[in-house]
């Protein structure tokens, strides 16, 4: 029956083949299935299997595609043969889609298939590129029924001069923003992202569509490469059909397309041909969705020691049809293919009555019916429920809303700042420096954006005070290490300038709100940006070691590498796989505090901390070790910072005023207190030690602190916060840079580490991705650069590396507008 032998197990492969043929495969990959013999059986079999796929009246079931011997000797008679064959190839899948389905609309295909026609002459590239893509565009528009006609009226003039003043009018209104919005459309459509990418692998750099597709023109330097030209088709040609396949909700025509497309390739004659080259491409093609079934035949090829050895890998019919059932049970991973994606068949015996009665009576696939409810209920369930979900007025806001990637909440807004501008985190009347620099780091992007290649770098932390805090905000330090890593980000490009095969550097801003209150939210916005944008290449900043720090790293894509700034808890690295850490840890930190103690002749100490901060309670316990090994007695009750009150480790509570006697009763014992949670909290207490103990004492007893970089560096803080009105304290905090702006010197070190990595993997030739990064990263990289001569440092480093990492011990002056006295401190075993 038409062709197909009668043979043992050919039932079983049949019906197999026509239950593949008669569903989706979803995302399953189905294996080629090739026969090999040299009697013509696998000829006829896959020849035959084309009558099988149509109806009685000769029209398509299932859209397929057979390279006939007409179309073969079409190939064989033409220069560019794999063009040919593709051409033959894709006019009848779209000629043999069944009338219900609707039409197959190979966009992508026809886009990369019409730039091998066109002659963009010998000139410059800009004016190769604006010659492609006119062409291009006048192609489109005569293929566009809605266009065609307005393209005939405005090429022609029209008859006489009121025609002729209406085409002109149709050219400026128009033709010309449409041709300016198909040129965008081809540089910048996901369906066309993937081909710069094949033509700089074959040697040319490209960034856009446009510049790698003067490359495959008619008069083009690439034109003659056969593989890559089938290439380039055959990845077009799958993007089509991957996208054919997908299950409109509201189309009724795409929810009836339940089979695959298939093609048939009967004669594959010796490597090298077009049509063997064509199978390899076909079977290369083949991932994880794509709704191909392949069908081929080809003569074997003996075994070389004994010709009646069947070769290792070939199955009978009735072994290939058991090896590609599985697929029909929507096993996800069934092992049906041999190592390169084939199933090969060999087709011979004597033929069966049984089987030749039975392909006499099955003739063609049955495709599963659709009934009428799955293909309309679909389209009026989704459209409810859209009305339900989106008020008209909401919706209208939601599109018009230029903040789209950021939200209000609890006073501030939070998300990912793509915004050209507005859209700020705090009002007008808090945080001035936060949006100055929300201001600063958008112009700096669009100078970045519009200089040619550039990378995304995105800083990610709390940016937005306490909406509990009422008039006693703090602005947290992230803010200032924003201000360094923008600093930086300015430096770096203006050396690009001069340096011109390094790409600029795009700095995206994120806020996850107060304590990272709105973390997840925001790390899954930003993980959708990153799925479109490749160009986001890392994550830095994350400025405080919570608890939530850590679930937000861990929540963000595992290719996104993530480089601390002012970080220093000692479980950020321990507990995540895709953080780097820059600066000395809390371990670092309390040998360094201890040391002081040992240094003031302290024998004895108590730490204040915060029990309800992993942060402070991990700081508290390495001081705790560090002077217990320095005999240095900690005194009991230790204290945890509460917001009104504090409590001891005896239990019971305290209030405020109860821990500054205990402090002033501390020192004047001849104790010593530190100071290990956040710098925020501190000037509280230390107003009240100052009742307490009184302003004017003298001499100041000592404290030590590890926090408070803000309340030294920040010029809005409000009055209360300024540290120099505290008399009746000597207080040393730890830094990380000698001057008064350790923050700055954090962010700009986490900038430079992600452009150190970002410049390590650009070639100029490709796009690094993400993973790239991460990998070098992890690989090794010494970030030493001009931005900051006196701070080189390697990644990843481990405790010996971060503990020779600058690390300061600052006095705070008692008097204003002094800065202040900072020498270098130890934190090495």
């Amino acid at each position: 029956m038409g062709g197909i032998p009668a043979l043992d197990g050919v039932k079983d492969l049949v019906s197999v083949l026509d239950a593949l043929a008669g569903q989706r495969v979803g995302k399953q990959t189905v294996p080629a299935v090739v026969f090999e013999d040299d009697g013509g059986l696998g000829a006829g079999f896959v020849t035959g299997f084309q009558e099988r796929l149509r109806d009685g009246g000769g029209a398509g079931i299932v859209p397929h595609a057979l390279a006939d011997d007409a179309l073969l000797a079409q190939a064989r008679g033409a220069r560019e043969p794999d063009v040919v064959l593709l051409d033959g190839i894709t006019a009848q899948l779209e000629q043999t889609m069944p009338g219900k389905a609707g039409r197959l609309a190979l966009t992508t295909y026809w886009t990369c298939r019409r730039v091998l026609d066109v002659n963009v002459g010998a000139g410059a590239p800009p004016a190769q590129r604006d010659a492609l893509a006119e062409s291009l565009c006048a192609s489109w528009q005569r293929a566009t029924p809605g266009l065609r006609g307005l393209r005939s009226f405005i090429e022609t003039g029209g008859a006489g001069q009121v025609s002729a003043r209406l085409g002109a009018v149709a050219t400026v209104l128009v033709a010309w923003p449409l041709e300016w919005g198909y040129r965008v459309w081809l540089n910048r459509t996901r369906r066309l992202r993937w081909y710069p990418g094949k033509v700089c692998n074959a040697g040319q750099a490209a960034t856009t569509f446009l510049a790698a597709a003067t490359h495959l023109s008619l008069e083009g330097d690439l034109r003659h490469n056969s593989a890559l030209r089938q290439s380039l088709l055959l990845e077009a040609l799958a993007v089509d059909l991957t996208r054919a396949a997908r299950r409109g909700v509201f189309s009724p025509r795409r929810r009836r397309r339940v089979w695959p497309f298939v093609v048939l390739l009967p004669r594959i004659d010796g490597p090298g041909v077009a049509l063997h080259r064509l199978l390899d491409g076909l079977v290369k093609i083949r991932r994880r969705g794509l709704p191909l079934v392949l069908m081929a035949a080809r003569t074997p090829v003996a075994p070389p020691d004994d010709r009646t050895e069947r070769r290792a890998g070939v199955r009978t019919p009735g072994q290939a049809a058991a090896a590609l059932r599985p697929l029909l049970e929507r096993k996800p991973q069934p092992a049906t293919a041999d190592d390169d994606g084939q199933v090969t068949v060999a087709l011979a015996g004597p033929e069966r009555s049984s089987v030749s009665d039975w392909l006499a009576t099955n003739v063609t696939v049955r495709p599963r019916p659709v009934r009428w409810p799955s293909t309309y209920l679909g389209t009026v369930l989704a459209l409810v429920m859209v009305a339900a979900a989106l008020p008209a007025a909401g919706w209208a806001q939601q599109l018009l809303d230029p903040c789209h990637d950021m939200w209000q909440a609890a006073g501030a807004r939070v998300g990912v700042d793509t915004a050209a501008t507005g859209c700020y985190f705090t009002d007008g009347s808090s945080q001035k420096l936060l949006r100055s620099l929300q201001n600063r780091i958008r112009a700096q992007n669009t100078a970045a954006m519009q200089g040619g290649s550039y990378r995304t770098v995105v800083f990610l932390a709390p940016l937005t005070a306490d909406p509990h805090g009422a008039g006693e905000q703090l602005t947290p330090a992230g803010v200032l290490q924003l201000e360094g890593a923008a600093r930086a980000q300015q430096v770096f490009n203006q050396q690009v300038g001069v340096n011109a095969d390094r790409p600029r550097l795009r700095l995206l801003v994120a806020n996850v709100g107060y304590a990272y209150s709105h973390a997840p939210a925001v790390v899954d916005r930003l993980n959708a940006l990153a799925g479109e944008d490749p160009s986001i290449s890392a994550v830095i900043g994350i400025s405080q070691s919570r608890q939530a720090s850590v679930d937000a790293i861990n929540r963000l894509s595992v290719d996104l590498p993530v480089i601390g700034a002012a970080v220093t808890g000692d479980f950020m690295a321990t507990e995540t796989t895709t953080y780097f850490q820059t600066q000395p840890t809390n371990r670092h930190l309390a040998r360094a505090l201890a040391r002081r103690v040992t240094e003031l002749g302290r024998k004895k100490a108590m730490i204040v901390y915060d029990d309800k901060d992993r942060y402070s309670v991990n700081l508290q316990q390495d001081l705790r070790a560090e002077l217990t090994d320095r005999d240095i007695a900690v005194e009991e009750p230790s204290f945890a910072v509460m917001r009104e009150a504090a409590q001891s480790q005896r239990g019971g509570m305290s209030t405020l005023p109860d821990l500054a006697k205990e402090i002033c009763a501390l020192s004047r014992s001849g104790g010593i207190t530190l100071y290990a949670a956040r710098g925020s909290q501190l000037p509280k207490i230390l107003n009240e030690v100052q009742a307490q103990c009184g302003a004017a004492r003298r001499p100041a007893f000592p404290l030590l602190a590890s926090d408070t970089g803000t309340l030294v560096e920040y010029p809005e803080i409000p009055e209360f916060a300024h540290l120099d009105r505290y008399t009746a304290v000597d207080l040393s905090y730890i830094a990380f840079s000698r001057d008064r702006h350790s923050d700055h010197a954090v962010g700009s070190d986490a900038f430079r580490a992600a452009a150190a990595a970002i410049y390590r993997v650009w070639t100029g030739t490709n796009t690094p991705r993400a993973s790239n990064v991460l990998q070098q990263l992890r690989s090794g990289i010494d970030v030493q650069d001009t931005v900051a001569v006196e701070r080189p440092f390697h990644l990843p480093a481990d405790d010996q590396a971060l503990a020779r990492r600058p690390l300061f011990l600052c006095t705070v002056p008692h008097t204003p507008d002094t800065p202040p006295d900072c020498r270098a401190a130890d934190g090495r075993p």
